[in-house]
């Protein structure tokens, strides 16, 4: 009730953008967010994405805490949404803990074994902690879903460490010699 009173209490042009606010978001608000890369998987529940947006726009505001709790919450309310833990990955390697983004990034290919950015995001930071088999076998797997992948990598300082290596090479001939996807 004091939250109506405090509305009542408002000027008519505040009063006026809450309300317009509300219709955008309700009407013709931003387009859902994909449950996975995956075309086939389901939409995640509501409380989810509510949780998933707010730390979206925490991490925008550089709040990153409580961008790790508002995904976090958003894991607990949809635990197989893929992007919540993709996110967490990002947020948890750009503050320098590659062992949490790994296993956030791990986490979201187990959920989705197509999705090429949580492979590649893998092999950098297993590149970064100079473990070049696993970073070696994340590439692979992010170029066996987008070609795209061996571009980057190419060009990627991260990827310094095992450039150079036969098995990177021999990734690059395979890749060079297989048929164009359509």
């Amino acid at each position: 009730m004091t939250f109506l009173y405090g509305l009542t209490t408002l000027r008519s042009g505040m009063l006026l953008s809450i309300v317009g606010l509300m219709f955008y978001l309700t009407a013709c608000g931003p387009k859902p967010i994909p449950y996975s890369q995956s075309a086939e998987a389901p939409e995640p529940n509501e409380v989810a994405v509510a949780h998933y947006n707010w730390g979206m726009a925490y991490a925008d505001q550089g709040n990153f805490g409580q961008a790790i709790t508002e995904l976090t919450l958003a894991i607990e309310n949809e635990p197989g949404w893929v992007m919540p833990f993709f996110t967490l990955g990002v947020i948890y390697g750009n503050q320098g803990d590659l062992d949490m983004a790994i296993q956030a990034w791990e986490r979201a290919t187990q959920l989705d074994a197509d999705f090429a950015k949580a492979h590649y995001n893998l092999a950098v930071a297993y590149s970064h902690k100079a473990e070049k088999t696993l970073s070696i076998a994340s590439l692979r797997e992010a170029i066996r879903v987008d070609d795209a992948a061996l571009a980057a990598a190419k060009t990627e300082p991260a990827f310094d460490l095992i450039r150079n290596t036969a098995e990177f090479q021999e990734l690059e001939q395979s890749t060079e010699e297989k048929p164009p996807q359509e």
